[in-house]
Order: structure tokens, then C-alpha cells, then sequence
């Protein structure tokens, strides 16, 4: 199996957690420690979605970094949902990046996220 990209000593893993993700979400709160690059967010389920498709919105300083799908068909606990921003994004030290779910179906289901970044 190959391996995926190198991962520099420049570039770290953030993470967060919301204790719902589906019906009632509560979003999740990441400082930035340093001005650095987005490169990927990633989300993993704690329990399966119900009825609706979810959605987790990535912002800073109410601008949209990134979006990705929870679809409901196959969610389970320990599914990984992932995305890459559509453009380079770009943070400064001490911004607040907001994870905020929506959409989904299902009470208190927790959702693990991932932010990985690169210092510029």
C-alpha cells in the first residue's frame, strides 16, 4: 500500500469534538496556534445518522473555508467524512475555526473532527 502525502514537520493536526452532530448540533471550536495553510478537515461519527443527510460547515472570521456531506445512507460509528478546501485557505494566529454541523437527523450523536494545517 502507498503511503499518502508526506507530512512535514511543519504541519500539525487540530482537534475538536461536538457532543451532537445530528438533530440539536452543537458546534465544535478549534483555535489556530500560529498563521498557517488549511490543507484538510476531517470529521468521524460516533453513532449513526437518522433519517436526514448532515452537513459540517468549516468557517473563520465568518468566511467558509470548507463543507462536507454526512450522507445518512451508511452512516455508522466510526465512519471518516472528509474534505479538502476548494481554494487555499489561509489563517492567522489565534482565529477560531467553527465546525458547525447541520442538517442531520438523530439525538446526541457525537461527531471526533481533524483539522490539518501548515505554518506559512
Amino acid at each position: 500500500m502507498s503511503l499518502p502525502n508526506n507530512h512535514t514537520l511543519n504541519t500539525i493536526d487540530l482537534t475538536a469534538y461536538t457532543p451532537s452532530c445530528g438533530a440539536s448540533p452543537v458546534a465544535a471550536y478549534i483555535r489556530a496556534p500560529f498563521r498557517c495553510q488549511l490543507l484538510k478537515t476531517t470529521g468521524i461519527l460516533g453513532g449513526a445518522i437518522t433519517t436526514t443527510d448532515g452537513t459540517v460547515t468549516v468557517s473563520a472570521k465568518t468566511k467558509t473555508l470548507a463543507t462536507f456531506a454526512v450522507p445518512q445512507a451508511g452512516a455508522a460509528a466510526g465512519v471518516l467524512f472528509s474534505t479538502v478546501p476548494p481554494s487555499p485557505s489561509y489563517l492567522n494566529e489565534d482565529d477560531v475555526i467553527v465546525l458547525a454541523p447541520s442538517g442531520g437527523g438523530g439525538a446526541n450523536i457525537p461527531m471526533h473532527f481533524s483539522i490539518t494545517v501548515r505554518a506559512s
